[in-house]
Parts: C-alpha cells; structure tokens; sequence
C-alpha cells in the first residue's frame, strides 16, 4: 500500500493491517529469536510452555453503529474489530502443576468512530495511549508483561515517548508508515525484540525496493539512484536498501552498484551492455579525473573501461547536481519566509535587517545558479562523449577497432575533455560573472510549456530570471559590460545546452 493507512477512510485496509499483525505475532510464538522478559530473565519463548487466547470487539463495534444509527452489514463486515492476543507463558512444577513466568499481550486499536463517519482518522495521542494502558489488568504474582499496541492510525510523535522497559512491563508500538511499510518504536536497550514486531518480511521489503527502483528508472537514464535517499523515501535500513541495489545490478546487464563519495548509487553503465569481465576505469580512484580520462583515452581497444568511466562520472556528477537543486529550494523557501518577515515587519530597523539577509540569500542562489550551469555543462559533454562511444562499439560488433580509429576517437576525445576543463576552471574564477538566465533554447521551451498551460507568455510578461527583483537584473547588467582585460566588440561565448 503506498498509501498510508494511517489516512485511509477505508475501513477495510484497518482491517488487514489488525490481521497481518496478529498473524505476524502467531508465527512468531515458534521463533527462539523472540526472547522475552520472565521471572527468571529474558528467555526465548519457545522454551516455555504456550497458552494463545484471541478476541476482539466486534460486540462493541455492533453497539456503537446502532447508536450513531448505522445498521450496515457490509460496512460492518469491513470494519477493523480491535482484534487482541495474549499469550501466557508457563513451566511445570512438580510434576503436573504449572508456574506462570511471562504474558505477552498484543492489542490493535483503530479510529473506529471516526470510520464510520467517514472522517480522516487522528493519531493516538499520549493521552490516549495512557488511558489504554492504564485499562489493562496489572501483573499479577510480579510476572513481566510485553505488551504490543498496534495503532492502524499512526501515533502522535510525543506518544513514541511510552514506549519504554520497566521491571513488570515492556511497551513496544506499531503503526503503518507512509511508505507502505510498518514503523516499530521500543525501548533502546530491546531494539533487537522490537524488530521482530514488524510485520513486514526481508523479502516483502526487499521486492518494495525493486518497485521502487522500476519505477524510477528515469533516474538510471540521467544519473544514479543513491542508497540513503532510497532509504530515506521507504523508511527502510540502509542495508536492506544496499543489499538490492546490489542484487538489481547483478541482474540486470548494464547497471552498476558501485559506491561513490561514500554511498552506494546504482546507474547504467553505458546503453550496451558490458563484455564479460570488464572492470572499472583505469587509473583508480585517487588519480585526478582528467589524469584518469587522458590515460584511458591513450589506450587502445578500452571502449568498455571508457564507456564505464564516464558512466560512472556522469552518475557522480548527476547527484551532485540533484544536492545542488535540493539547496537551491531550501535556499528558494527560506527567500519566501523573508519576505513574508519584511512585510509583517513593524519598524524600519527590522525591514533593513531583513534586507540585508535578503541580498545575501539571493547572491548565495546566483552562485549555485552558476554551479549548476557548470554541472549541466560537464553532464553534458560526459553523456554526448558517452553516447558517441556506445554507438561506436554498437556498430563494430562484428568487426574490431583499428589502430587508426582508436587514435582519432582518443585525439577528438582530448579535445573534447581539455575545453571541458578550461570551461570549469574559468566558471571557478569569474565568480559573480556568471549569468542566472536561461539559454534561448530552455526560453522558448518555457514559453511552450507557458502557453500550453493557459499562462501568459514569457514575451510579454519577462523571463522567470527577471521575476525576482534586484536578483538577476543586476548580474546580467554587469555580464554585459567588458571586464578588465576583455575588448568591448568581443563577442560572448555561448555555453552549451544543460544535459
């Protein structure tokens, strides 16, 4: 489900989520892996003896929809019922008499009432949560009780904070995520008990990451999906993430898990797909990328280093961009609170303040604008080099490179490379020269996309790099005037199209 139960107004997906975890918990009773606390420690509980009560509140549900005047057999037969267990754990004594040692209680709440009237279902607040507890019967004879509270709407972030382990009783807390999985919430010191609540398998997680990968395969044309934002996006373990990255690229001809600046990224390693033992680029890691790409470019017959060398780069330089966009919005938003700080802003001394973090906010945004335009340039020449490379081993499969062709593609390939490094090292050194705007091409595009979505033109109305006063005007006023050293009839350079 990748909607979130927690906000679902269908009764019945409360429901299966009560029942997949009662069931859960019914499997569990065979697991030596679920050690719980008795009167003579943490013991697994297969070592004792077993007795399982199941019920629920299907007579309470039937007594409050005939007092909101409901009588629906249907909608009665999909609501959650508040399904419970205990399980109370024993060892013989004497012979035939049995010694209670431990109880384990699961309980399922929903938001019944709030179902049936078809209103989205509310969090369990603290409150809520302590009434609940406070309902249960006590320990009787100082047995340990483990008690498990499923909530299919989600608990309040200040009621993660009962979860906790006392001497006679242990709380652990489950509820739905918004990711289609289940979050767990126990004491710290019994993390590894609380892990086995969760409802979900190794493998149901694993095949919701392969969905996950399927459908942003968008990502592999472009770049690379990164382990920790996979994770981040599933609320799953960065190792259950990582491990089927690595089984995906196995599978899969032409991907690649390698990791990059300390994280695991899965990417296309080239539209073909790569000969048997073929290995990273020459050179390793610690050789400077253009040092890397000039040796692989003096060898011969190395298309598939070369294709898996710049595959690679075009990865790392994909989610480089990706974090620059992310702190452009952070950026962007942080501009939106500003403003809305200057016009609540009472006197002329907290308007100036104001004003002064607005300009440096927006000269902070006009040098990752630059960054970015120098990203997109490298990206782009990374994947057309790529692309020239990929349709030339393509179209020799049946015949191999000769000499006089491998030193011509390594020449063209210098050049394309040293431009590339010139471009970067004057973008690093012109610093406010840089431009915001958009290139003609990305202009006529957005004027497109303006008058296909009912907007008024761009033409008429200024360029999106006009909109922010003071933030884009000022920059390219001065980009047109000559710097020191620079004829004034010199004509400007055209940077490439963003890949």
């Amino acid at each position: 489900m990748s909607d979130s139960v927690r906000t679902n107004t269908d009764p019945a997906a409360h429901r299966q989520r009560e029942h997949q975890l009662i069931e859960h918990v019914q499997r569990l009773l065979e697991d030596e892996r679920l050690r719980l606390d008795t009167k003579l420690g943490r013991r697994p509980i297969t070592a004792f003896i077993r007795d399982v009560s199941r019920s629920d509140k299907s007579v309470d549900l039937k007594r409050m929809m005939s007092e909101m005047n409901l009588p629906d057999r249907e909608l009665q037969s999909r609501m959650p019922v508040g399904e419970s267990m205990e399980v109370t754990l024993s060892q013989k004594k004497m012979w035939f008499l049995r010694s209670t040692v431990g109880r384990l209680r699961v309980v399922c709440v929903s938001p019944a009432r709030a179902l049936l009237r078809g209103d989205p279902p509310q969090p369990m607040t603290p409150t809520e949560v302590n009434k609940l507890l406070s309902s249960m019967p006590p320990s009787l004879g100082g047995v340990p009780v483990t008690l498990v509270l499923l909530s299919t709407s989600g608990f309040t972030m200040e009621a993660h904070e009962l979860a906790e382990r006392r001497a006679d009783r242990t709380v652990v807390l489950v509820e739905p995520n918004a990711a289609g999985g289940w979050t767990v919430t126990g004491p710290q010191e019994t993390k590894a008990l609380s892990d086995l609540f969760d409802p979900e398998g190794e493998d149901q997680k694993r095949l919701r990451v392969r969905e996950q990968i399927e459908q942003s395969k968008v990502d592999l044309l472009t770049g690379g999906i990164a382990t920790d934002r996979l994770a981040a996006r599933m609320q799953l373990p960065v190792q259950v993430v990582e491990a089927e990255l690595k089984s995906y690229a196995r599978n899969t001809p032409g991907l690649v898990a390698k990791r990059l600046d300390g994280r695991t990224v899965l990417f296309r390693e080239g539209t073909a797909a790569p000969a048997a033992g073929a290995s990273s680029a020459a050179g390793g890691n610690a050789m400077p990328l253009i040092d890397r790409v000039r040796s692989l470019f003096a060898r011969k017959g190395d298309s598939e280093k070369k294709i898996a060398h710049l595959s690679e780069r075009r990865a790392a330089l994909g989610l480089q961009r990706d974090k620059t966009y992310e702190d452009m919005t952070v950026l962007e938003q942080q501009e939106a609170s500003l403003k809305e700080q200057f016009k609540n802003a009472g006197g002329a001394i907290g308007k100036r303040r104001i004003t002064g973090q607005m300009l440096q906010l927006r000269k902070d945004l006009d040098r990752r604008q630059q960054l970015l335009s120098v990203l997109n340039q490298q990206i782009n020449v990374v994947s057309t080099h790529l692309h020239n490379l990929e349709l030339v081993q393509q179209g020799q499969v049946a015949s191999l490179p000769n000499t006089d062709e491998m030193t011509e593609d390594a020449v063209k390939a210098e050049e394309v490379l040293a431009e590339l490094e010139a471009n970067a090292e004057m973008a690093g050194t012109v610093g406010s020269i840089g431009t915001a705007g958009m290139s003609a091409e990305e202009q006529a595009l957005f004027e497109e996309l303006e008058q296909e979505t009912g907007g008024k033109s761009a033409t008429s109305t200024g360029t999106p790099a006009t909109t922010r006063a003071g933030s884009s005007t000022e920059p390219a006023q001065r980009a047109s005037q000559p710097t020191v050293g620079q004829s004034a009839s010199a004509p400007r350079r055209s940077d490439p199209e963003p890949g």
